[in-house]
Order: C-alpha cells, then structure tokens, then sequence
C-alpha cells in the first residue's frame, strides 16, 4: 500500500534524518523482532524503523511508521490527525496504541513513558479482506531520546485507552496485538559536523551532550559602611590686662 502524506515539516524532517534505506515494500523478517502469539486479534508492524537501522542526526529525526490492522472494527476506532504536535501519553486520535523507546528521557517519564500520543499523524484506511488499517508516524524534532546510542522500540495495541504509564512486563494490560519490537541507533553527528550542544535542567542538574554535571554557585556579599563624623568646637575667650602709671 503506498501513502502520500503533504506535511513539509514531518517529510522534511524524514527525508533528511532516516538512514535505514528501507521501504514499505520490504517487508522481510529481519525489519524487525517481534513476540507475538500465532494468532492475535490485531497485527502491527513498524515500517521505521527497521531493525539495526542508523536513525536520525544529532538524536533528531527519528521516524516511527506504524501499520495496525484488524478485522474487529472495535479494536480500530480511530478518527484522523493530520499534522497536529502533541506530547507523551495515550493518543487522543487512536486510545488503544502504547508506544514506548527505551532511550525516552526522564523528564518525559523514561522507559516506560507512552509516547503514543507524541505521534502527528494517524489515518484510517480499509482493505480489500474486509479488514481494517491504521497508520500512525512520528517525527521527533528535539533530541531527548538520546544522541549516538542504541536504542528499542516497543508497540503493541491494548484493548482498553492506554495508560500513561506502562510496566515493564506489561503486567496489567489487556495486549490485544503482537509485541513489535525494534532495535535500532540513534545517530550522533553525521559527516564533519559536529552536534550542536545541549542541555536538560532536572532538579539541579545539567545534562549536555549525554553528560551530566552538577554545578553550584554561592554568592556571599556583605557591605558594611560606618561613618562617623566628629566635630568639636571650643571657644574660650582671651583678655589682655592693660596697666596705666600716673
């Protein structure tokens, strides 16, 4: 199935940052590891990454392509979002996707952070065997998955909304889909240019470049200023006895 999304900023972005050379078209087995049962009520894959791919420049551009299908029409409810930024947790377009990567920053709730609902575009198709298709993408533009390191993406369908949160074992969840599981490299700098710096501040502490340092600075001034002023006056008259001789 070919797709033709207008989106200058998530086409931009794909075109100069993906380095996996793969296409929709190969769809071998070795695109990915997955845990999955013989039959499950949902099927996904992930087009990108493919698996031991180089993604992205800098921790920027990575792309996440995702195909969901089903024959069940209450396990792909689903409304469009064409374009529209959002941020870590369920996707308000499609409930039932969890996404996670294992490099996702703290700040945005780590490991186990959901960013099924960074994704900015979800669309709904059908197919010519009766069942149903959702395709989700995402374009990262900030580099807080990390920079030149290995990384794993995780997705999979639940049958109730998504949580925020998951567990690592998944423990809790009512997985209604395949595990699609995905290892593959963020880039670091890719050719002479170097990555341009930068940093995260989270309770104290700055991270730069995939480091961290703690710095504090202790600004102690005091002035104190006494001035006095003295002054004393003393008078004392002088008198000049005159004698007189007849």
């Amino acid at each position: 199935m070919k797709r033709f999304v207008v989106l200058p900023v998530v086409a931009g972005l794909a075109l100069a940052a993906c380095s996996s050379g793969g296409s929709k078209k190969n769809t071998s087995a070795s695109s990915s590891s997955t845990s999955s049962t013989p039959a499950t009520q949902v099927t996904i894959k992930a087009y990108s990454p493919e698996a031991n791919s180089v993604q992205g420049v800098c921790g920027n551009g990575i792309v996440i392509d995702l195909s969901i299908k089903s024959k069940d029409p209450n396990l792909l409810k689903a409304a469009i979002r064409a374009g529209q930024p959002g941020q870590p947790g369920r996707n308000p377009a499609y409930q039932n996707l969890v996404v996670t990567l294992s490099t996702t920053e703290p700040a945005l709730g780590g490991p186990q952070a959901n960013i099924a609902g960074l994704f900015q575009l979800v669309s709904v198709s059908q197919q010519s065997d009766g069942s149903g298709e959702i395709w989700a993408t995402w374009v990262n533009a900030q580099p807080r998955f990390g920079i030149d390191v290995d990384s794993a993406l995780d997705a999979y369908v639940v049958n109730d909304p998504a949580p925020a949160t998951v567990a690592a074992d998944r423990s809790g969840l009512n997985v209604v889909s395949n595990v699609e599981h995905v290892p593959f490299h963020i880039a670091g700098s890719v050719g002479s240019t170097p990555c341009a710096a930068t940093s995260t501040t989270a309770a104290g502490a700055t991270s730069t470049s995939g480091r961290t340092t703690t710095t504090a600075h202790t600004t102690t001034t005091a002035h104190t200023t006494t001035t006095a002023h003295t002054t004393t006056s003393a008078a004392t008259p002088t008198s000049s006895p005159v004698t007189t001789s007849h």
